[in-house]
């Protein structure tokens, strides 16, 4: 019997795939491809962004908020795309390929059929990178939020989300559900 080895790609091969709005990842040479995400995962992704974005403009030094689907390189081999990203700093705009910038904060809305992916996975390569801040959004309303060395403390948020990373930003978490 024939153990089945998966088809590899190198980083070269990933990045001269066609350009395209899926969610396609590549993770130590595996090219991951999730199904679209569900209406209810874009609306709490929108006003989540719009959140972000919105006290991102009130700071006095730049900060750059992003979402997905956008390819930032986390390590050779490793381009993944959080569903919304904080940058504490100006990102060039007209920058080509993917982003080389680790963020500072990254953010991902779970889907109920992801099996650990979101919040093992991700979590232990945003971590490797040297992410500091990361926040899961379950569609049931739940919220953890992941820090500290390794990305290993977390905490199961409740009403309001607050973070250090973030000075003055405050997060209604029922205000990202529609009802």
């Amino acid at each position: 019997m024939y153990a089945h080895r998966p088809v590899t790609v190198s980083e070269e091969e990933f990045l001269a795939l066609p350009e395209s709005m899926d969610h396609v990842e590549l993770l130590d040479g595996e090219v991951i491809m999730a199904p679209a995400p569900s209406f209810l995962h874009q609306e709490i992704l929108r006003r989540l962004v719009q959140r972000l974005s919105e006290w991102a403009d009130r700071q006095p030094t730049p900060v750059t908020v992003g979402q997905n689907p956008l390819d930032i390189r986390f390590a050779p081999d490793r381009i993944l795309q959080p569903d919304a990203f904080v940058i504490l700093d100006k990102v060039n705009f007209r920058h080509r390929g993917p982003l080389d910038r680790v963020p500072d904060l990254c953010i991902e809305v779970r889907s109920p059929n992801d099996h650990g992916y979101d919040r093992v996975t991700k979590r232990l390569v945003y971590a490797e990178a040297g992410v500091r801040e990361y926040w899961v959004v379950h569609l049931n309303g739940a919220m953890e939020r992941w820090q500290g060395p390794g990305l290993e403390g977390t905490d199961l948020v409740g009403d309001h989300l607050t973070s250090p990373l973030l000075p003055g930003f405050t997060l209604d978490v029922r205000a990202l559900f529609p009802e």
